[in-house]
């Protein structure tokens, strides 16, 4: 009974061995050289990459430090020096000059002193003609205080080198106001007071007395330059630094 039925067991074994379906091979695509005898692996399906998720790089922040630049503003302001110079009130090329401070501005004077110890007169249009050669006119006298400077002036030339009793000055006669005036072009015309005239046709002369700090006398005396005195120089000048 025993026997029978492990037979019978065996039997039931080898049929359903055989009435199991069989997975046919594709040798077509198998990369084995010899499939016939040594048949390829089962073909694996393929395989799905691994899908690689990108990963955001970690922000790191910067502290960004703004770098605020302050300009200043430098102003300079140019300071022109002021000069020191004290400016030539007369001309700088020639120090014969003596200058006068006048109501308009300075006038700068000198003598044209006589060449010879005698007094020999000098006349009016000769006196004219001297100054214009030096490159000046002849001058006149505006005020008191330049008469006294000449008048003392001349006596310290006098008894210094060459005697100068009196010298021709710069002026005309205005018929209508009947008035004497200064014309050297600078001086104000105004004479006050009056000269004494010993000439009516005559022309102004300074006359210098002995005493000092007094002023010249003035007088119309003859263009000769003769008279009750002899007129034997002239005062010749030029316009100096402007008052503005």
């Amino acid at each position: 009974m025993i026997k029978t039925a492990v037979i019978l067991f065996a039997a039931v074994v080898v049929a359903n061995a055989m009435m199991r379906p069989m997975r046919i091979q594709n040798y077509d695509d198998c990369s084995c050289e010899h499939h016939e005898t040594d048949p390829c692996d089962e073909e694996e399906e393929p395989s799905t990459p691994p899908t690689t998720v990108p990963t955001t790089p970690s922000t790191s922040q910067k502290a960004t430090t703004q770098s605020t630049s302050t300009t200043r503003t430098i102003t300079t302001t140019q300071t022109t020096p002021t000069s020191t110079t004290t400016p030539a009130v007369c001309p700088t090329d020639d120090n014969r000059y003596t200058p006068i401070i006048r109501k308009n501005g300075y006038w700068c004077a000198f003598f044209n002193q006589p060449t010879s110890r005698d007094v020999i007169p000098l006349p009016y249009s000769e006196g004219v003609e001297q100054c214009s050669l030096l490159g000046a006119e002849m001058a006149s006298l505006e005020t008191e205080a330049e008469s006294i400077l000449w008048a003392n002036l001349v006596r310290r030339l006098s008894l210094a080198s060459y005697p100068i009793s009196g010298f021709w000055v710069k002026s005309d006669y205005n018929a209508t106001s009947e008035r004497w005036y200064w014309s050297d072009g600078q001086a104000d015309p105004n004479i006050d007071p009056q000269p004494t005239v010993r000439d009516p046709n005559g022309k102004i002369a300074a006359f210098v007395g002995s005493d000092p700090d007094t002023p010249a006398t003035l007088e119309v005396v003859s263009q000769r330059g003769t008279g009750p005195g002899v007129v034997n120089t002239v005062l010749c000048g030029v316009p100096g630094l402007q008052f503005s």
